[in-house]
């Protein structure tokens, strides 16, 4: 596999989380799988920046110097929102953006990159406090400020200052494979998510407090039960309620549906008990309410992209290499 060169732009009052979440993500992914990245911090010159909350940087190089670059990545700050660049600088920045392959925003850089002149309707995300001013200024783009992260063509762009580790684990997951971005999210203790949405489904899981009271109940029988042979009309005759009206209630709660969120359910449990238990995968597939072993790996390996036998084998060690 040929190294991937990925600039990281400094400029003044620019962000420093912006950079350092998903710089460490990539060093992470090439701690994986060795010599797959090679990062490298750019300027719009040669002098040290001064970032927001005042830690001063040093470019390894200008802009115009850098060359080929596979993935630039800008962060946000409050620097990004302000008119301080020169049109030179811009566009140098212009040329370098027409040199690499994948430009990447993080949080409010998304007013760097729209400076350089993006193609009319592109979609970009940024942080949702900034979106109104972004879609002001630039009113042939396509502002979202509901998705963590999303892309179009070359570009990928993050809303808040984390956010930019959930795009970074996409890009390694592109880059690397599902193992390597799943082993990068383990590293740094945080959730892969499987998707740019604001839904992370390793989170609502846990974390979710339903309106519906009769939701509630289900939700904790659900917990309690999930060995059992649980079908979508048992649920509904559980919560009193017609399949339709189950159903209704679930996607204004959850945003899914009974089976979806049942599904997802027994996955969490099944991924935790591989990690945390020594139960062997049959064990687990009955636990969590799949009589066919054959039926749970694939529903796993639907779910993870890996089978339980792998992510057992890369996850069951407490130790960080």
């Amino acid at each position: 596999m040929k190294e991937k060169k990925v600039a990281f732009l400094v400029y003044e009052a620019m962000e420093l989380l912006d950079m350092a979440g998903s710089q460490t993500a990539f060093y992470e992914g090439n701690q994986f799988v060795s010599g797959s990245y090679s990062l490298i911090v750019v300027g719009f010159n040669n002098e040290v920046v001064v970032s927001e909350s005042g830690t001063q940087i040093k470019p390894d190089c200008s802009i115009n110097s850098l060359g080929e670059c596979h993935t630039l990545v800008i962060p946000g700050g409050k620097g990004a929102r302000l008119d301080s660049f020169s049109e030179q600088g811009l566009q140098e920045l212009r040329e370098l953006i027409v040199r690499c392959e994948r430009v990447v925003s993080i949080c409010t850089g998304a007013f760097l990159l729209a400076k350089t002149g993006l193609p009319e309707e592109t979609k970009i995300a940024t942080h949702w406090a900034f979106a109104k001013d972004l879609k002001k200024q630039f009113p042939d783009l396509l502002v979202d400020d509901e998705s963590i992260f999303i892309q179009d063509k070359k570009y990928w762009s993050s809303a808040g200052v984390t956010s930019c580790i959930d795009l970074t684990l996409r890009l390694i997951e592109l880059d690397l494979g599902k193992v390597a971005a799943m082993h990068v999210a383990k590293h740094m203790v945080v959730y892969l998510k499987r998707s740019g949405s604001q839904q992370q489904y390793s989170e609502f899981l846990s974390l979710q407090a339903p309106k519906d009271e009769r939701l509630v109940m289900i939700l904790e029988w659900l917990k309690e039960n999930l060995g059992e042979n649980i079908t979508v009309d048992k649920i509904a005759e559980r919560a009193n309620m017609s399949e339709r009206q189950l159903y209704r209630v679930f996607i204004k709660e959850t945003g899914i549906t009974p089976a979806h969120y049942l599904e997802e359910l027994r996955m969490e449990v099944a991924s935790t008990l591989l990690v945390s238990s020594e139960k062997n995968i049959k064990a687990i597939a009955l636990s969590v309410g799949y009589r066919s072993h054959d039926g749970f790996k694939r529903a796993f390996q639907r779910r993870y992209s890996i089978s339980p036998l792998k992510y057992r084998q890369v996850f069951s060690s407490n130790e960080i290499h």
